[in-house]
């Protein structure tokens, strides 16, 4: 099963990067980490086979209709999605939190950037965000699982950094 994974896409409207959408159209199943912000594009998202979770940025009528946490099954795999985890620069709780949710893979928001990290047998991941990066790129997770095997890519949705473009090395003409 192909998965996107994405998390505070903090859009008003329903209009999300190219790659973004491209991504989504292919996956068989998107989950979001939380902070839409805005109840159209929850619901555009829920035309798509959509698990999700709340952010603390959402409207109210998101956190009326989702919840904070979500548990599930894909092939031999458990995932638990929340928004916000009790980090501050290491994810060693995040793990603890995978481990009281009885989870295999935890997908978490609330960063704004790319993190993937395995600890005792345990999978935590932020996707990232692909419109509003904090100290990354713009991002989401494309992640492949076929029974208990799991493959998880980094995608660059779009050349930002922290709202600023960026040009690539290669294009700086640098030796």
């Amino acid at each position: 099963m192909r998965i996107v994974a994405i998390a505070d896409t903090h859009m008003s409207s329903w209009n999300p990067p190219e790659k973004l959408l491209w991504l989504i159209e292919e996956a068989d199943l998107v989950i979001h980490a939380g902070d839409f912000v805005s109840y159209e594009v929850y619901k555009k998202l829920s035309d798509y086979n959509l698990i999700a979770v709340r952010g603390n940025s959402d409207d109210e009528k998101i956190k009326s209709e989702l919840q904070e946490v979500q548990k599930f099954r894909i092939g031999g795999l458990s995932f638990g999605l929340i928004h916000k985890g009790n980090f501050i620069n290491e994810f060693h709780d995040l793990i603890y939190k995978a481990m009281e949710l009885e989870v295999d893979v935890l997908v978490f928001g609330h960063l704004h950037r790319f993190v993937l990290e395995k600890r005792k047998e345990r999978i935590v991941l932020c996707p990232g965000s692909p419109t509003q990066p904090r100290m990354s790129v713009a991002s989401c997770a494309e992640i492949e699982v076929e029974g208990r095997n799991i493959s998880i890519k980094h995608h660059v949705i779009k050349p930002v950094f922290c709202s600023m473009e960026v040009k690539c090395f290669e294009d700086c003409n640098w030796k």
